[in-house]
């Protein structure tokens, strides 16, 4: 009796709902979402090998798995723009936003106080 071997699609789907639900961890959001884009290729390749009956189940997922890591990338450019809160206690760790923010406030205040011209 044969049996499909479905095992690549159904873990693409759901790693790829699991990278995507965990997306704003930025690390588990992109590397389950690449997983996911992987094991869906291969479960594609099953499918149309006639080896697997569930070409659907790995299409969502390598659908899922790429929707995973743009989120993920969205949220770098959003920590980075917002700053992020490291240490928990509700502020942001950079002060003034980005680090490109902080290096105009620092050219624009001067180094050590000394000025932008070095003229105390």
């Amino acid at each position: 009796m044969w049996r499909p071997n479905n095992a690549q699609g159904t873990a693409a789907l759901v790693l790829g709902i699991v990278g995507l639900v965990l997306f704003f961890s930025i690390v588990f959001g992109i590397v389950l979402g690449a997983l996911a884009i992987i094991f869906g290729a291969l479960g594609r390749g099953k499918a149309r090998r006639g080896e697997a009956n569930n070409g659907g189940a790995a299409l969502a997922g390598i659908i899922i798995g790429i929707v995973a890591c743009a989120a993920s990338v969205a949220m770098i450019f959003v920590y980075a723009v917002t700053g992020v809160d490291e240490d928990g206690e509700g502020e942001r760790d950079e002060p003034y936003g980005s680090t490109a923010l902080v290096r105009a406030r620092v050219l624009a205040e001067g180094f050590g106080g000394r000025g932008v011209a070095g003229s105390a």
